[in-house]
């Protein structure tokens, strides 16, 4: 741990070296708030057990699964990679029964057509060209004339063929010849169809067993580990970011890599400890973990010499690390002075304009 006095031997030196001591003096005191730094990222294996009621239409073998009487007191290794994510299908002891169908051999009667294999339908249909309104020009497919001949209409005899009900020449729509009907193409007249569920053979296959006749149920236990990753940052906030950000790339930071269930290394630094303890207190379902984490103490130096000043200091490679930033008064005055050298421009070029 950094002492106070290495911190303001630190500053001192700071200022002497910038040339700035015949002008600013060197302090002999300061305010000292520490600001310890902990960054790193914490992978938490979490598990989950659940189990469900399964049904397998047809056989299934289920021997090569791991069977279990108590879901909740199966014993399971730890995870060699708390990162990888791992799902484990297991068969509770004695929970498998395998059933003939009800059904015999996997079909039931067709619920559409009722065994049948056939459905009822038109054996014809309305006339797509003339929709069974001009079917003929002299009998509106009637057989009886009521209108006059063919060539007195506007319609242009070319377009017309001898009527099947009455007779008349050029008068009958050319697709159903005066009829108004044609036959229907999906059961050709006939005035049935095929059961498009069943195919024609009056059965289909029974839905519990998908036809198969013959199912298995069981209770099934999942065991399922997830990684969740966590990112520590302290603090979260209240420190300047370019003061961490100094201290990220010029710092030399205490490296701790803690793989599985380890605890917290007794020769880390008080404070370091202090740090990680609560942050890696275990999650529920929480079976193993590791962290990848890094420490700096960081000290904000206030002298009553420079109170428009704000000194950082840090660990550096070889020696102490020092980074000036303006105080937040001088930042306010520093905005101001901004503010009223731009409010003066713009009131000159609208007196000039």
């Amino acid at each position: 741990m950094l002492s106070e006095t290495d911190i303001l031997q630190a500053v001192r030196q700071h200022i002497a070296e910038r040339g700035e001591a015949p002008t600013m003096g060197l302090p002999t005191s300061g305010e000292i708030t520490w600001h310890s730094l902990l960054e790193g990222t914490a992978v938490r294996c979490i598990e989950t057990r659940t189990e469900d009621e399964r049904i397998h239409r047809g056989r299934i073998d289920l021997s090569d699964r791991p069977q279990y009487d108590r879901l909740e007191r199966h014993p399971l290794a730890p995870p060699k990679d708390p990162a990888v994510a791992t799902t484990l299908k297991l068969v509770q002891r004695g929970s498998v029964k395998e059933d003939p169908c009800p059904c015999g051999n996997g079909r039931v009667t067709c619920s559409r057509c009722q065994g049948r294999g056939d459905l009822p339908c038109a054996a014809t249909t309305t006339c797509s060209d003339c929709r069974g309104i001009d079917a003929c020009l002299r009998c509106d497919g009637t057989g009886h004339r009521t209108r006059k001949a063919p060539e007195e209409t506007r319609h242009a005899a070319d377009e017309r063929v001898t009527c099947k009900k009455c007779g008349a020449f050029d008068a009958a729509c050319s697709t159903c010849r005066g009829r108004g009907q044609v036959t229907c193409s999906t059961c050709q007249g006939r005035g049935v169809r095929e059961c498009p569920d069943c195919d024609g053979e009056g059965t289909e296959p029974h839905k519990r067993c998908a036809g198969t006749g013959h199912t298995v149920t069981w209770t099934e236990g999942i065991i399922s580990r997830q990684p969740r990753t966590e990112e520590i940052k302290w603090p979260e906030s209240g420190l300047p970011y370019m003061a961490r950000q100094r201290a990220r790339e010029y710092g030399n930071w205490r490296k701790t890599f803690l793989a599985q269930t380890d605890s917290v290394p007794d020769e880390l630094e008080d404070e370091f400890k202090a740090l990680l303890k609560p942050r890696l207190k275990p999650r529920d379902g929480e079976i193993a973990r590791e962290a990848d984490l890094r420490y700096l103490p960081l000290a904000r130096v206030v002298v009553p010499e420079h109170r428009h000043r704000v000194y950082y200091v840090y660990p550096g490679q070889s020696k102490l690390q020092v980074f000036i930033l303006p105080s937040s008064q001088r930042t306010w005055q520093i905005a101001g002075a901004v503010f009223g050298a731009l409010a003066v421009l713009y009131l000159l070029s609208r007196f000039l304009s």
